[in-house]
């Protein structure tokens, strides 16, 4: 059996590693642009922040792939795929066959449908390049502006603003992270910012980059207003990375859809990680999971199946996590304002905690300052099971006058009553 991986992230060395646990013999060639396998993107804006060093980006060492007899090759780009013949092409032109194939390619940074977004300054992160080219461009006391208040524009923000920068951060939704916080979780957020002498814009949209001597020297607003800065850092999400997939023969859209085991609509052919489309176990809708650690199970599971195996891919929902100025924010499922959801709140000084149920079933949940409980809330995310009885235990609860309808508080649990109990 000969096996193919595109990409060094996560999900392909997961999945090389997955495929030596029962596979010891056969080749595995693992093709990646980079020029260093196994680094992740998730730590560039703590290497930024001066945090940890260069090496400290790989979350395996550089023996790894003789120890696990991974033919690696590094900076090798695929520009094309034919998987009725079962080969790749490289952009040398040289072609590589295989018997097992996963795509593992990865994603790259969005950016703004505007004239100046490639002029000099104006920076995205996602590799090692971005990172340094940022790096090279600040200086202590210099104002950077943050277009995209997400996690990843959060936590540049806040290792920019430990470096010394004045970040000013530019979002075009009414709420940062519109995704995955509701309002009052946003302006905690960005109280929690601007107590740190950071500006925060919502509901602003950017029309212009300007231009100085042949760089970007600011942002024009729809309003008419402007920003002034040598240095914008773009953090507007992903897409997948699937366009060497045209003619393939391999389905993609937004992404590549999977099946369970991670098996694309052809035989042989697999996907983990940013590019795929996978099915979400709270929805049941097909979502981009593009997350570090979705990433990596998924690679396990395509590893494994690739190799013989009969894995499936469970409890797929997001889980996002970060810091902020020693401040822990952690979201998981779905944060929803759908009639039929209900939603309970804890907010205290320092804390705020929403519980998000859809006919007694956890479905999300956003935690602010306070996350203890968050293990057992996880496992009610993947069971999906009706809360019944008293087997929502959470810490004191003191506002019994918000509950909603059917739910009770009593000895430190908070539960849904059962109908014996309402009645």
């Amino acid at each position: 059996m000969k096996y193919v991986i595109i990409g060094s992230g996560p999900a392909g060395i997961f999945a090389a590693e997955a495929i030596r646990r029962r596979d010891t013999t056969s080749p595995i060639i693992l093709l990646t642009e980079e020029n260093a396998a196994a680094r992740s993107p998730v730590m560039l804006t703590h290497w930024i922040a001066g945090q940890i060093s260069e090496p400290q980006l790989l979350f395996r060492d550089s023996s790894w792939a003789e120890k696990n007899r991974v033919n690696l090759r590094l900076g090798q780009q695929v520009v094309s795929l034919q998987a009725p013949l079962k080969k790749l092409t490289l952009t040398s032109g040289e072609e590589i066959s295989y018997d097992r194939l996963l795509v593992a390619a990865g994603s790259s940074p969005l950016s703004l449908p505007i004239a100046g977004v490639n002029l000099p300054g104006v920076k995205a992160i996602r590799k090692i390049a971005d990172a340094q080219g940022i790096l090279d461009s600040i200086s202590p006391g210099q104002q950077v502006l943050i277009i995209g208040g997400g996690l990843i524009g959060l936590k540049l923000t806040s290792h920019l603003k430990e470096r010394g920068l004045r970040p000013i951060i530019l979002e075009k939704e009414t709420k940062i992270a519109p995704r995955l916080l509701d309002q009052r979780a946003s302006s905690i957020i960005i109280d929690l910012l601007r107590s740190q002498e950071i500006r925060v814009e919502t509901g602003v949209e950017i029309t212009a980059i300007l231009e100085k001597n042949g760089r970007a020297c600011g942002v024009r607003l729809k309003d008419g207003r402007t920003h002034r800065a040598p240095l914008i850092i773009q953090c507007l999400g992903v897409r997948p990375n699937t366009w060497f997939l045209s003619g393939s023969g391999i389905e993609f859209g937004e992404g590549i859809p999977v099946n369970p085991s991670m098996e694309t609509n052809i035989p042989g052919v697999y996907a983990a990680g940013d590019v795929t489309m996978t099915l979400d176990s709270i929805t049941q809708k097909r979502v981009n999971n593009a997350t570090w650690p979705a990433a990596a199970r998924q690679g396990t599971v395509a590893g494994t199946n690739m190799a013989g195996g009969d894995s499936t891919y469970r409890h797929n929902f997001p889980i996002n996590a970060i810091q902020l100025f020693r401040v822990p924010v952690l979201t998981a499922g779905h944060y929803s304002e759908e009639k039929d959801v209900q939603n309970i709140v804890e907010e205290d000084p320092g804390s705020y905690r929403k519980f998000f149920f859809r006919d007694g079933r956890l479905i999300g949940f956003i935690l602010i300052g306070e996350i203890s409980g968050a293990g057992f809330l996880l496992t009610l995310l993947k069971k999906q099971e009706r809360v019944s009885g008293k087997n929502l235990a959470l810490r004191p609860f003191p506002y019994q006058e918000r509950l909603p309808p059917g739910w009770g508080y009593e000895h430190g649990a908070l539960f849904l009553r059962t109908p014996a109990e309402r009645s």
